[in-house]
């Protein structure tokens, strides 16, 4: 993984979804794009820092979805090598760079929801009463606004695979399969709860 994520490096790929990634050979520093050339930003130097930095936003509020476009600002993270900045990466966003290695080399399964909703159990069974309609808009509503993730998956297994399209110098973030709380959103939705309305 760490030489997959080196030659990315080489080969321009200096942002993962709100990271900006600068290095100066074998040292590497990380920090919210918008902050970048900022001065003043909090150091830290340690993977397990990431951690810290991806549990809440900038308002203190605990951050369930890694991916969500609320990454937290203020910050920035030396690394001393390689190693550190491919743990580092995993903390902020989990299994990006995997996923994204999968893609390249061709095996990267996306599970379609049709899949992912009829395999629940419990009180989450219901989901798989979604119609293809309502999957369609719950990812308008929740996934295209809420998430940075780029979903890989169709509603139906017989539907098209989305492209994962372009990476233009970034790492990409890919969704292969309906998270928790898309999950939990769809039995929001199959018993007609408004996605707002606290259970």
């Amino acid at each position: 993984m760490e030489a997959f994520l080196e030659s990315a490096l080489t080969a321009g790929h200096r942002q993962i979804g709100q990271v900006v990634i600068s290095d100066g050979g074998t040292r590497f520093s990380l920090c919210h794009v918008d902050d970048s050339g900022s001065e003043g930003l909090e150091v830290f130097r340690s993977a397990a820092d990431a951690m810290k930095i991806a549990v809440f936003d900038d308002s203190g509020k605990y951050r369930p979805l890694k991916t969500a476009p609320n990454l937290r600002h203020g910050w920035r993270l030396e690394l001393a090598s390689l190693a550190e900045l491919r743990k580092a990466l995993d903390f902020l966003y989990p299994a990006a760079l995997g996923n994204w290695r999968a893609l390249v080399r061709g095996t990267l399964s996306p599970t379609p929801l049709r899949h992912t909703v009829n395999r629940q159990t419990g009180m989450y069974r219901i989901t798989g009463k979604i119609t293809d309609e309502q999957g369609s808009e719950l990812i308008s509503v929740l996934c295209r606004t809420g998430c940075l993730r780029k979903i890989l998956w169709p509603v139906n297994p017989d539907a098209h695979y989305p492209d994962a399209g372009s990476v233009d110098g970034r790492i990409p973030l890919l969704c292969t399969e309906a998270c928790c709380l898309f999950i939990a959103a769809a039995r929001k939705t199959v018993k007609g709860i408004p996605l707002d309305q606290v259970e």
